[in-house]
């Protein structure tokens, strides 16, 4: 299977062709303000690499969110139109799946973040199974990070916290959970997470549905509310 994975959730613009489990072409860019000039770009350059024609792409695979809002829509709204144009399967992988698929083989907890400041984070809980599964049991969400912690006292395992901006809360990490091993990495997403994750999951059944994942209010929304409390929760615009 030809797979075409994107990713700028975060500060790496990720792209990549795939067949099967194996990697043609990828590139990355660390600029997070040029993902918007730079994706389509990047998708030219990796298929090009490969020798592909856009028809011969038999599958996009796209980080879906959480993350930044402008990064997840721009990945989420290309993906779906290419999707849509050239009539392919759509797979939406969590950009914090794809951030904990790169640890394999480990007895413990993997807990992936991204920073989204005043203490908070964007964070899931996550398993390795003996096949070496990533099985999520703490739906992603998004967390004070105090309140994330005391909810990670109650497990005995080791616990691996991989993400973005760990210099914040390396030191918070290691006062409230002084009695568990501690593994920290900083960490960025990998293409071959994306292949790996994109080859299992099963296609998005509405291309019309399918849209980013923020789990949290933007900015705009959040002060609308608060002038219109008493307004229906609608959304007005429609992710494309």
């Amino acid at each position: 299977m030809n797979l075409l994975v994107i990713d700028t959730s975060n500060t790496p613009l990720v792209v990549a062709t795939a067949q099967d489990h194996k990697i043609i072409a990828q590139t990355s860019d660390l600029q997070k303000n040029s993902h918007s000039t730079n994706l389509l770009p990047a998708i030219d350059l990796v298929t090009k690499k490969a020798h592909w024609q856009p028809t011969m792409i038999d599958r996009v695979v796209v980080a879906q969110g959480p993350g930044s809002f402008t990064g997840v829509r721009i990945a989420v709204t290309t993906a779906k139109m290419l999707a849509w144009t050239l009539n392919k399967e759509l797979v939406g992988i969590s950009s914090l799946a794809v951030l904990a698929r790169n640890i394999h083989h480990f007895t413990g907890l993997v807990v992936p973040f991204f920073d989204a400041r005043n203490q908070n984070v964007f964070a899931g809980v996550y398993q390795i199974d003996e096949n070496d599964n990533l099985i999520n049991v703490v739906a992603d969400q998004h967390w004070s990070m105090k309140v994330l912690l005391d909810q990670l006292k109650k497990y005995s395992q080791p616990i691996t916290f991989l993400g973005t901006g760990m210099a914040n809360y390396q030191n918070m990490i290691q006062t409230v959970l002084p009695q568990q091993k501690i593994i920290v990495h900083e960490a960025q997403p990998q293409a071959s997470s994306l292949v790996e994750l994109g080859l299992k999951a099963e296609p998005t059944a509405d291309l019309n549905a399918f849209s980013p994942i923020y789990l949290r209010q933007t900015q705009a929304e959040a002060v609308w509310v608060k002038k219109h409390p008493q307004a229906s929760s609608i959304n007005y615009v429609e992710d494309v």
